[in-house]
């Protein structure tokens, strides 16, 4: 219960309150828009310090964390798990809260300082404690990845803010559906923990689009085909990659290979020259054989014959010539034939030579080739290597696309399979339940025939997407009744709270929860938020303007004033819950 809430400036309005109904009343002299900048009197300020006592996030620049409040502190005295203490939290210092008081009995006990003496907690345990405190929330449950928070849960019990009073079932407009599933369950007495497996299988579900969308689109390399088309591609690059790696396995390196591999080009130069040599001069031999053939020396009386045919006779110095020439040209014709033969041994000779050289360099070329053969040059090594090296990882490449894939299909098996175990599951223990969160539908359906004397409908449900939650008033449709809607399960909420559970014992509502409410359900409100926290020993707290109040509507039986804590007013900055007047950032 909160017993109080007081600031360290003495121009601070302190209100104190008491179980049942607490009303903060706001009086307004002057005309006041949603644009003004000036601070307001103080409503929904008082329900910010109270939540900023209770753990909030702030942001600098935003709520209270503003330049004109940087020296204040606020202080809230609330019974925390049987202890009455005073929690202070200071604008200027906001991860520590400072406690004072006995915190007997508390699963997390807070540190003292040495400086100051003071007994404080930093923010994150501070939230801790009271999500074991007001929610019975267990600390192992911190590593799970959906998990009940305290802030989420006083969310739904101290609305803050007009996104607040939209939805039974929301506390800010952008939460997230597991958000919502799992703590709505958790304060109806369901089992939030299939709201969280829900939650884990659509993170899969999710994954498994978001790598469907990424093959489909090309972002995925190698992974283009089916499955049957990718395993022939890893078979081709298999096959490759072996046939790399044995000539890789198989490969010597010659540490001198340029120089032999130069020997062997000289001497393929060398042989083409002797070959192409010996071509020639066999041309030559040919020629020169056939000359000798040809060579014939003149008939001995050929030219004496001729003469006497002619009638003629030579005379005795003419025969002399003519003896003389004969004798000249046998000799010139044997000095021919003396000079082929001896070009003809030449030639024979020389190609002869020749080729005992081809042999030689042949067989010393063989020799080489043998060793070029059975080894290589390091850039040859250095090729084969690389090559390998991009065979296998295309092919590692591959294969773990070809798994992902693989996966992926399993997973999507998976996940379908246990989407229906878990909708199973989750609606035999919803059933095995019925007995808490049946609870929650006839308290929302009493509350709701109180305020239009018709029962609405609290419906839960379990689906093939999680726990669903709807509820419905008679004539709905108004934003009036849609909020009433919000107040009537609030309620509810609180009262199952309270009867499973030993910690939460308030709400507190907005003035905004009865904007467009008529007079009528305003006043059956308030006295039924006051029966039902007087017998539970809880309290409601609520801020409203005083042109709201249905004063008219009130049962004989019920003294709205009493259970007014503190009436702020704008006619002096004094009268404002600060007590100062200041400019607020613009919106």
């Amino acid at each position: 219960m909160i017993h109080s809430v007081s600031a360290n400036q003495s121009s601070f309005h302190t209100v104190t309150f008491t179980s049942g109904l607490n009303v903060i009343l706001a009086e307004r002299s002057e005309a006041s828009s949603e644009k003004d900048t000036r601070n307001g009197l103080g409503k929904s300020t008082l329900i910010e310090i109270i939540d900023f006592c209770l753990g909030s996030g702030a942001k600098k620049g935003k709520g209270l964390l503003i330049e004109p409040l940087e020296h204040w502190s606020f202080t809230l005295e609330v019974t925390i798990a049987g202890n009455r203490v005073k929690v202070t939290r200071a604008i200027a210092s906001q991860n520590r809260i400072v406690i004072d008081g006995v915190t007997k009995g508390w699963v997390e006990q807070p540190d003292r300082d040495k400086e100051s003496g003071e007994f404080v907690f930093k923010v994150d345990r501070w939230r801790r404690l009271l999500g074991w405190a007001y929610f019975g929330l267990s600390r192992s449950a911190d590593q799970l990845p959906y998990k009940p928070s305290f802030r989420s849960l006083i969310s739904y019990l101290v609305r803050r803010g007009p996104d607040a009073y939209t939805s039974p079932f929301t506390h800010f407009r952008q939460q997230k559906t597991w958000d919502i599933q799992l703590h709505t369950a958790y304060l109806l007495g369901m089992n939030w923990e299939y709201a969280a497996r829900w939650q884990g299988l659509k993170d899969r579900e999710d994954g498994v689009k978001a790598f469907e969308k990424a093959i489909k689109s090309g972002a995925m390399e190698g992974a283009i085909g089916t499955v049957g088309e990718l395993e022939t591609q890893c078979i081709q690059l298999e096959h490759q990659a072996t046939h790399a790696k044995e000539a890789l396995e198989t490969f010597r390196v010659h540490p001198q290979y340029e120089t032999v591999q130069q020997d062997a080009d000289r001497l393929t130069r060398e042989i083409h020259d002797l070959v192409n040599r010996n071509v020639t001069d066999q041309r030559k031999l040919t020629l020169y054989k056939d000359s000798i053939k040809e060579e014939k020396p003149p008939a001995s009386m050929s030219l004496e014959s001729l003469y006497k045919e002619s009638g003629l006779v030579f005379p005795e110095a003419v025969q002399r010539s003519l003896d003389e020439a004969r004798v000249f040209h046998h000799q010139i014709v044997a000095n021919r034939s003396d000079f082929l033969e001896a070009e003809i041994k030449r030639l024979k000779q020389g190609m002869d030579d020749r080729e005992c050289q081809v042999k030689v360099f042949t067989d010393k070329r063989s020799k080489i080739m043998q060793v070029l053969q059975t080894h290589g040059a390091l850039q040859e090594m250095t090729k084969l290597q690389e090559s390998y090296v991009v065979l296998q990882g295309s092919l590692d490449r591959l294969q773990s696309r070809l798994k992902e894939i693989k996966d992926l299909k399993a997973t999507k098996r998976d996940v379908k399979t246990a989407k229906t175990e878990l909708v199973k599951t989750a609606e035999q223990d919803h059933e095995q339940r019925r007995d808490t969160w049946s609870a929650a539908v006839r308290l929302f359906n009493d509350h709701s025939q109180a305020l239009y004397k018709s029962p609405g409908k609290l419906v839960i449900d379990v689906g093939e997407t999680g726990y669903k939650y709807q509820v419905d008033i008679e004539r709905s449709g108004s934003e009036g009744i849609e909020k009433m809607k919000i107040f009537c399960f609030d309620l509810a909420v609180l009262q199952l709270q309270m009867q499973t559970r030993t910690g939460i014992d308030f709400i507190i509502h907005d003035t905004l929860m009865y904007d467009s409410v008529d007079g009528r359900q305003r006043a059956l409100a308030f006295e039924l938020a006051n029966e039902v926290t007087e017998k539970l020993g809880a309290q409601y707290i609520c801020t409203i303007n005083s042109d709201m109040i249905p004063k008219g509507d009130f049962s004989d039986r019920f003294d709205f004033d009493k259970h007014v804590r503190l009436i702020l007013s704008d006619a002096t900055p004094s009268g404002s819950l600060l007590g100062i007047r200041f400019e607020r950032p613009g919106k």
